[in-house]
């Protein structure tokens, strides 16, 4: 019997290869590494790389690069990153008519790519840091923005909503933990999604591949960069 091939998706796998869809159909969150895999980045047709201080070993052709500089401490300041990487996710108009695809990394996409990516979710789409940390976290479960990133997101929340939605002090250190905190929110994340129309059509013959059990679960799933090719 032919050995059988690994699936190019695997749901909740650690990898440092990874990659994580975020928000459908084009914002991507993952390692370094994927920003110079001419395979995975062809495959999901990602038009932009934006790089939050890792640098790609190598740029391919037809892919345009972005570089914001942010160091991974907990002194480092987020303001002026956050306000350019939500510029550039933006200028890609995800979800929209000719959109763009966007892979944002880090150096592993554990904390300054993922940091930024919420910051997003909560500038440009009204969400709680509660509500944005979770889409990350339950797609991503090894995202871990350090102690300072996290307090900086706690004070955007403030200044955006009049709120805070996550204590961010006592928020669970073991990832399973993360996961059941977060989970309880995901019906109601979905159920927000499909009446945007931020999810696709489940009639949709291309759409209809990623639903199981009338749920969304592209999103739910890391993309193994090291098996597409």
């Amino acid at each position: 019997m032919p050995k059988r091939q690994k699936p190019s998706t695997i749901p909740y796998v650690h990898s440092s290869d990874s990659v994580s869809l975020i928000l459908a159909p084009g914002l991507f969150l993952g390692p370094c590494s994927a920003a110079s895999s001419k395979p995975f980045l062809t495959a999901n047709a990602i038009t932009d790389v934006l790089s939050v201080g890792s640098t790609p070993a190598q740029k391919i052709d037809g892919i345009t690069y972005h570089r914001l500089s942010l160091t991974d401490s907990p002194s480092s300041s987020i303001a002026k990153v956050s306000d350019e990487a939500c510029r550039i996710i933006d200028s890609k108009k995800i979800g929209k008519a000719k959109e763009g695809k966007i892979l944002v990394h880090c150096s592993a996409g554990i904390s300054r790519s993922p940091t930024l990516v919420v910051a997003y979710l909560m500038k440009a789409h009204n969400m709680s840091l509660k509500a944005a940390l979770g889409r990350v976290v339950r797609v991503r479960p090894q995202v871990s923005p350090n102690a300072g990133f996290l307090g900086q997101l706690k004070e955007l929340e403030e200044e955006i909503h009049g709120r805070v939605s996550l204590d961010v002090e006592e928020l669970p250190k073991r990832e399973k933990d993360q996961l059941a905190l977060f989970s309880e929110d995901e019906k109601l994340d979905i159920a927000e999604e499909k009446e945007k129309g931020e999810l696709p059509d489940p009639e949709d013959s291309d759409a209809a591949s990623h639903l199981v059990g009338g749920e969304y679960v592209e999103a739910q799933t890391k993309t193994d960069v090291n098996n597409t090719g």
